[in-house]
Order: structure tokens, then C-alpha cells, then sequence
């Protein structure tokens, strides 16, 4: 009876320290990647969801392009106009001078000049910054196993090409919401038009040739998107 009693008093003493063990502690959780995760919600223009991840990311990658100005696209987007002139004033700094980066940071500063006033005197009709041409048409647009639709504010660049008297020519603008766009007093000469998915995906790359007075019709979509179609495949 007595060893009885003793093996029962020792049970309940292994069982009373064994709940007072400390638990164990959990997992630790998974590092996140902010830079995956930026992309994947570029990829489908989820510019609130990108931007805290992509300023996450600077935090360890403080050089990176790719974060200053997809962080400055998001910020411009989101009605963020401090942050979106400091990102893409660092993309003017810092990327190449020609490349799309480095003129669409440019452009979009430049478009926040303040506007005229009603007494400054017009443009020259001789300003060699004013053309006659014009390029305007529909972006549609299919990912794979969905049908083609229109690509409502995808945005475009026309830049001149290098060696030509347009090479310091880009203009850019975004398709409305029904997908139509239009480029207007436009410079004549040889242009590459580029259109970029979400993401930094390029979906056309296209070699444009604007003669003087010209209005021209353009429609892009998939059969005329890269890979179907490359006029510049050794641009990025």
C-alpha cells in the first residue's frame, strides 16, 4: 500500500512539473519578400498593396531602380505627390539619361510645372517643340486563357530614336478608361512606341514612322505585342 502511495506521489510530481514547463516557443515566422510581393501586386495594379512593401525593400536595397521608380508610380497613383516627386526626382538622378525610366520620371515632373496664366503669350507657331502629327487608336489586351479587352489607362511612350532629329523627343500619355488613346501635336519623324504592363512587362515595342500632318490610326493589341512582334528587341 505504502509503495502504492509513492509511485502515485511521484506521477503527480513529474505530471505538476511537466505543466510547468515553459510551451514551447513558435516557429519563427517566414521572412517575407518584399520585392516578390511588390511585383505581384504591380502585376495587377494594386499600387496601395505594392507601395509598403516596395518602401520595405528600399530599407535593404536603398539603389534599386526598379523600387524608386515603381514606389514613385505607385505614390502618383495613390495622390502621394511628395513622395512621388521625391522617387522619380531620385530616377532622374540616378538612372541612365536615356533610358524609359530616367524620361517618364522626367516627363511627369515636367507635367507638374505650374500651368501658364491666362496672359502669358501662347507657344510660337514656329516652336519647334509643337508638331502637326498625331498617333491614336485602341489598346486591348489578352493575358493567357482569357480573352482580349481594353487596356483602360495603360499607359504609352513615344520616344524619339537616337541619331534622328526626334532623338530628344518622348511624349507620353495613358489610355482612357474605355481603352482609346491618343498622342497630339506630335513632331514628325521616326518614333519607338512602348506600352509596359503591370509590372514593368513590356507589351509593345514598335517602330512608328510620323510623317508631317499625318494622323495616325493605331490599334495595339496581342498580334502586334511582344513576342509577336519586336521592332526594338535588344531595348529593354
Amino acid at each position: 500500500m505504502r509503495g502504492s502511495l509513492a509511485l502515485a506521489a511521484i506521477g503527480l510530481l513529474l505530471a505538476v512539473a511537466g505543466c510547468q514547463r515553459a510551451p514551447e516557443a513558435p516557429a519563427p515566422a517566414p521572412a517575407v519578400d518584399h520585392v516578390a510581393e511588390a511585383r505581384k501586386a504591380l502585376a495587377v495594379q494594386g499600387w496601395a498593396v505594392a507601395a509598403p512593401h516596395l518602401r520595405a525593400a528600399l530599407q535593404k536595397d536603398p539603389e534599386s531602380l526598379f523600387l524608386h521608380y515603381n514606389l514613385g508610380i505607385c505614390a502618383s497613383w495613390l495622390d502621394l505627390p511628395e513622395e512621388a516627386v521625391r522617387e522619380f526626382e531620385w530616377v532622374v538622378a540616378h538612372a541612365p539619361g536615356d533610358s524609359d525610366e530616367a524620361k517618364a520620371a522626367r516627363q511627369w515632373l515636367a507635367d507638374r510645372r505650374p500651368a501658364r496664366s491666362p496672359t502669358a503669350a501662347e507657344p510660337a507657331a514656329d516652336d519647334p517643340a509643337l508638331g502637326d502629327s498625331g498617333l491614336r487608336g485602341t489598346v486591348m489586351w489578352a493575358e493567357p486563357g482569357q480573352a482580349p479587352a481594353p487596356q483602360g489607362r495603360q499607359q504609352l511612350a513615344l520616344a524619339g530614336l537616337p541619331d534622328t532629329p526626334t532623338a530628344e523627343r518622348i511624349y507620353i500619355v495613358r489610355a482612357d478608361r474605355q481603352g482609346r488613346y491618343e498622342f497630339k501635336r506630335i513632331v514628325p519623324g521616326p518614333y519607338r512606341l512602348k506600352g509596359e504592363g503591370a509590372g514593368g512587362r513590356t507589351r509593345w515595342r514598335l517602330k512608328v514612322v510620323l510623317e508631317a500632318g499625318q494622323d495616325l490610326e493605331l490599334d495595339l493589341s496581342p498580334e502586334n505585342g511582344v513576342p509577336a512582334r519586336d521592332d526594338f528587341p535588344e531595348s529593354r
